[in-house]
């Protein structure tokens, strides 16, 4: 509770950024931000101080008062209510990486070290694929049965599979050390279902030979999404026969945040409280993780995706954007989770190393440029007061800001690297430096701070820099 004080006084800090803010405080007694919220009480460097929200009624200070406005809540204050998220119900985070796409067919000792990653992380299941149909999942599931310490294992059955997974969950050996194991038994692309088999028939009857031996979760894919009556009818009969949980997954991709929300809604009025719901949206659209909030905020208990949303076609839901949104805004989205943000990062390049796969520069979170920025304008407000292009603060993520160097760069971000290197420029060296960094074939090398320092001494000793400048070593 107290680090949750704590990071909610942080992030007012941040969101009520005012013109001459500091590191202990919003600001001197009286001045206003942005928004109009008034620094009540406490100094740029001395605490205590309490920021006024006029908008939402929020009063806040380093104790961590005062929690969530009802409504009306000021719109650059988004993140204050981090501090009511202790009585939040906890949502269920399961990672499909080793199920789907590429993650489904790495070698076992490649997936076994994604799987301890995700374990570490916090995420609360893992889907690790068809043990009853593929040999290589089953030894994936007996080689980390004692190597997990807390991550379920959630293991997929086709409803033609159910027999023979119900033999193999019955006869212990992978099952009988570690964390528990559930099924996934998906319902809705079973190629019989298209030649006019009872749907409802196959269903109860698969759960009926699982549930004895394990926890049996309904995957209700596109099929059933996409036809309301046979989705209620398969619930009903999911839950009749002894169903622990349902997933909604949206397996093409094709819903809006609207529809996801509405069947959820639907699922929740036959399931009541007591069943959980997943959501598990498609990324074809671009809207997986929109799916996955308004799934959330409509009552689901959980989400299903992936680190990087690593999949078939366009991928899954990005388990770390659902993660991210959910701690940043719980104004909207009233859940909490396990899962440590600053461990994302790391986790993210230990499944993209071990998959082979680039997860991109620009990539939400997880790429490299996230939290950089060349462009002069966004660097001088960077610079000054962070919060004017930068909503998510890097140091939870175990990340720092980059400010870079390129064409697009201003005089600003040259005097502030040069400073940082003990070197204070007068506005005639800051201009020279500047030119040459613009006149520069590849301006980007002077991200490294010995080349901009070098750069500097070669012009302070009188060289002639015309034209494209020549590389520029430390020892120039």
């Amino acid at each position: 509770m107290a680090q949750a004080m704590r990071r909610a006084s942080r992030l007012c800090l941040r969101s009520g950024a005012v013109a001459n803010g500091g590191p202990a405080g919003p600001g001197p007694v009286g001045v206003k931000t942005q928004t109009g919220c008034e620094v009540l009480s406490g100094s740029r460097r001395h605490a205590p101080w309490v920021i006024h929200c006029p908008q939402s009624g929020v009063r806040i200070s380093p104790d961590g008062t005062r929690p969530v406005p009802s409504k009306g809540a000021c719109p650059m204050h988004h993140d204050l209510p981090t501090v009511a998220a202790s009585g939040f119900r906890t949502a269920r985070l399961v990672d499909a990486s080793l199920a789907d796409g590429r993650g489904a067919t790495a070698p076992t000792a490649e997936r076994l070290d994604i799987l301890l990653a995700l374990d570490d992380l916090g995420i609360d299941a893992a889907l690790i694929g068809y043990p009853a149909a593929r040999p290589a999942d089953l030894a994936l599931l007996e080689a980390s049965r004692a190597r997990c310490r807390q991550l379920t294992r959630m293991v997929c059955a086709a409803l033609a599979d159910a027999p023979v997974l119900a033999d193999l969950l019955g006869r212990g050996g992978p099952t009988e050390n570690g964390p528990p194991i559930e099924v996934v038994l998906e319902c809705g692309t079973d190629p019989r279902l298209a030649e006019g088999a009872d749907p409802v028939a196959l269903l109860t009857g698969a759960i009926i030979r699982l549930a004895p031996r394990a926890p049996v979760w309904v995957e209700l894919a596109a099929i059933a999404a996409a036809a309301p009556e046979m989705l209620r009818s398969l619930v009903h009969a999911a839950l009749a026969a002894g169903a622990r949980g349902l997933i909604l997954a949206d397996t093409t991709g094709r819903m809006l945040p609207a529809e996801t929300a509405a069947t959820i809604g639907m699922l929740r009025a036959i399931t009541g409280p007591a069943i959980p719901v997943i959501v598990a949206p498609a990324d074809d659209l671009g809207l997986a993780t929109a799916n996955a909030l308004a799934g959330l905020a409509a009552g689901a208990d959980g989400v299903l995706g992936a680190i990087g949303g690593l999949g078939e076609r366009a991928g899954l839901v990005p388990i770390e954007e659902v993660a991210t949104a959910i701690r940043y805004r719980p104004d909207h989205v009233r859940l909490d989770h396990a899962i440590d943000l600053a461990a994302l990062v790391r986790t993210g390049m230990t499944i993209a190393e071990r998959l082979s796969v680039d997860l991109g520069r620009n990539k939400a979170l997880l790429g490299d440029y996230v939290f950089g920025t060349a462009a002069g304008l966004h660097q001088h407000g960077l610079l000054n007061h962070p919060i004017t292009y930068e909503y998510l603060d890097p140091a939870d993520f175990g990340r720092e800001r980059r400010i870079l160097i390129g064409r697009h760069s201003g005089r600003a971000v040259l005097r502030a690297r040069l400073t940082e290197a003990g070197i204070n420029l007068d506005p005639a060296g800051l201009e020279a430096v500047y030119q040459a960094v613009m006149r520069s074939a590849d301006p980007e090398r002077f991200n490294d701070t010995a080349e901009l320092v070098a750069l500097h001494r070669r012009l302070s000793a009188g060289d002639a820099v015309a034209g494209p400048v020549a590389h520029v070593s430390q020892g120039a």
